[in-house]
């Protein structure tokens, strides 16, 4: 009897301990769910509040980098028009290819004609560097839509934001479209001249600078001013106003001035990319005007 007893207790012992391991563990995986869930919604307001603040937001927003992508993605479908648009803003600089895809998707979706504008604009200045030959016929397209349509002014700027991306990719073949939208009467147009003339005095792809001395924020700042077309004719009166990296510190967020006096100025934002220590400008979208 004593034996049998002893299996019935390790038997009844073992089931106790099973049950105990079984029930921790849910426990256990309800409480690893909540955190997700908090985190997840900690992140969503962080990039909502981001979103409200302009300047100092997209830095943020920046910063967080593909931490921020879901929420962005989700904010494109905000009943928010400002909302909308402020989501496409932090996608194209952070650049991620999700993201991208998603503001792709979105811009063909969207029904407000200004918000689709700046989406649109936003795009465009993430497809520097695109191999794709669809993204290819939407810069092409965008100023192409310019031309038929007139006296359309989100047209017209959405064509300039198109032109500064190829403009920024160089090389002849973006010539004839820069040509297009040289004459527009809009923001920005000033720098479509400059990437032309910038673009038929290089017969070779833009070579950026390698000098080992500098540090990463002094090679930056040479790139951006003396590797782009902003070096054309109003190099004196260009600086880099803000910097700032993500937090892989391979992605850089460059805020751009040309300042010509109080009433004449602009500014532009370029993202610039890290790959085997070498920084080359992937992004550009026009900022703001005096």
């Amino acid at each position: 009897m004593r034996l049998i007893f002893s299996r019935i207790g390790l038997l009844t012992f073992a089931y106790i301990l099973a049950s105990t391991t079984v029930m921790f563990s849910q426990t256990q995986q309800s409480g690893i769910e909540k955190q997700g869930n908090l985190r997840r919604h900690n992140i969503q307001e962080r990039v909502r509040r981001n979103l409200a603040d302009d300047e100092n937001g997209i830095r943020r927003l920046f910063t967080m980098g593909n931490e921020a992508v879901p929420s962005l993605i989700k904010f494109l479908s905000d009943a928010d028009e400002e909302k909308r648009g402020g989501a496409a803003r932090g996608l194209a600089y952070i650049g991620n290819q999700q993201g991208m895809q998603a503001l792709r998707n979105a811009v063909k979706a969207e029904k407000d004609k200004e918000t689709e504008s700046a989406m649109s604009c936003f795009l465009a200045g993430g497809l520097v560097e695109t191999k794709s030959e669809s993204d290819l016929d939407f810069l092409r397209n965008t100023i192409e839509r310019a031309q038929i349509v007139a006296d359309d002014d989100e047209a017209a700027f959405s064509a300039v934001c198109a032109a500064l991306a190829l403009g920024m990719r160089g090389g002849g073949d973006s010539l004839a479209e820069l040509r297009k939208v040289a004459k527009v009467d809009v923001l920005g147009v000033e720098e479509i001249g400059k990437a032309i003339q910038w673009a038929e005095s290089k017969s070779t792809p833009r070579q950026t600078p390698t000098e080992q001395s500098l540090s990463d924020e002094e090679l930056i700042k040479k790139i951006v001013l003396d590797g782009t077309f902003f070096a054309q004719e109003e190099r004196s009166k260009t600086s880099v106003e803000e910097l700032t990296f993500n937090r892989q510190r391979n992605r850089a967020l460059v805020s751009l001035e040309i300042y010509n006096g109080p009433k004449d100025a602009r500014g532009y934002d370029l993202v610039l990319a890290k790959e085997s220590s070498a920084w080359r400008v992937v992004g550009i979208w026009f900022a703001w005007v005096a």
